[in-house]
């Protein structure tokens, strides 16, 4: 059970890795900074609404869940087995988190859009509050997943929200026009597309307030670390009753906060919006178990490990092809290099995401043949221990050469 456990999660980060690609994607092309008017003129906008309603239901937060609760999971893995030997682990552990922290803050540079600077600023945290007994694993986690709603009230009740900007996009930014910013990545030189960026890296992390990111990773994390030592990835996630129950709670708790229309990037104008946030945040993780759950029963079959392989192969090198998704990202669209900024379609987009998917499928089955990890995995892994090794694969010796020797 424990190969199956170790293979069926780098499947589900694989999957995760498509759905980030996904919501990023919209991102690096424009879309979301497109002026509403002009998505009218795309080609195959027509179709947009079908994709934006699966992005919505089935995409939209899911999977950033499902990579938050991997992590906080793969902590677990390592807090069990090194229990005999803590005190070398936790600073091999720390040590490794920093390195993390500094692809991030290098991603960052390229990007606003990174996550890692935050997984590694709070995976520090997660490790300070490693003790908590193990039945307050729980409940912290459902604290820290719904503590954004407090802020959100204090917020509302103390008449401190600031005012609505007008929205002419789907993101619109306080101190520049949807035109003026489409023109920046479309027609600007490489210096002032990333001084842009780098200005966006403030309006990143200020979104933070109101979405209630920090404390809700902080909550996967700790919500990962529970399942894992739980065995919920050993016993819990095959079974049937688990799948189904939480794809019914996730779907209607979807359906519900969609009719409302409710927002995690705004602040709440009632006490009841802050309700409707926390049942959007209920929805993510009953979906994302869900989702968890109907590759496990893939996995389990005859044939299972065979149609997973491609998620497998992405999940194993997770770090190196989501990184190398930005790079896509920039080369195809950004004004000074492939252009296509602001040019294409959800409908597009969905389609361009699958291509690029695919190629990191064939990368990383390549790549896996002859090292044995990914090529920042093992960047990652040299710089924590301090150690140049080699990450090629032992050549196995001919048949023919063999009986030479023998």
């Amino acid at each position: 059970m424990s190969q199956q456990r170790i293979s069926i999660i780098d499947a589900i980060r694989g999957m995760a890795v498509f759905g980030i690609l996904l919501a990023n994607i919209q991102s690096w092309s424009g879309y979301k900074f497109v002026p509403f008017e002009v998505h009218d003129t795309q080609p195959l906008h027509a179709y947009d609404h079908y994709f934006k309603a699966v992005h919505q239901f089935v995409v939209d937060g899911k999977f950033y869940a499902i990579f938050s609760i991997l992590f906080g999971a793969g902590f677990a893995i390592q807090f069990v087995k090194n229990q005999e030997r803590m005190d070398p682990f936790l600073q091999m552990y720390r040590r490794r988190l920093k390195f993390l922290l500094m692809f991030g803050l290098l991603h960052t540079v390229v990007w606003s859009g990174d996550i890692l600077t935050l997984y590694a600023l709070l995976a520090f945290v997660l490790v300070a509050i490693r003790d908590i007994p193990y039945r307050w694993l729980l409940p912290t986690s459902i604290f820290l997943l719904s503590l954004f709603a407090l802020t959100h009230l204090i917020v509302l009740f103390g008449g401190l929200a600031p005012e609505p900007i007008e929205q002419t996009a789907y993101k619109t930014y306080p101190d520049i026009d949807s035109v003026s910013y489409m023109a920046i990545f479309t027609d600007g030189s490489v210096v002032d597309v990333f001084k842009r960026n780098w200005e966006n890296v403030y309006y990143r992390w200020a979104d933070m307030l109101p979405n209630g990111r920090v404390s809700r990773v902080l909550g996967f994390f700790m919500l990962g670390f529970y399942m894992m030592r739980s065995g919920f990835f050993t016993k819990h996630i095959y079974k049937w009753s688990v799948l189904l129950g939480s794809l019914v709670v996730g779907s209607v708790l979807t359906f519900i906060v969609s009719e409302q229309g409710t927002s995690m990037a705004s602040w709440s104008t009632t006490a009841m919006d802050a309700w409707f946030k926390i049942l959007v945040v209920g929805a993510q993780i009953a979906l994302a178990i869900g989702y968890m759950c109907i590759l496990a029963q893939i996995y389990q079959r005859p044939i299972g490990e065979k149609l997973l392989w491609p998620l497998t192969a992405i999940g194993r090198m997770a770090f190196t092809n989501y990184l190398s998704q930005t790079l896509i990202g920039i080369l195809l669209f950004y004004g000074f290099a492939g252009g296509l900024y602001g040019k294409l379609s959800l409908t597009q987009l969905y389609m361009l995401a699958v291509l690029i998917y695919s190629a990191q499928v064939l990368f990383s089955s390549c790549w896996a043949k002859f090292f044995k990890q990914g090529p920042v995995e093992w960047l990652w892994k040299c710089l924590t221990t301090g150690k140049w090794t080699s990450n090629r694969k032992q050549v196995q010796v001919s048949q023919a050469e063999g009986a030479t020797r023998a």
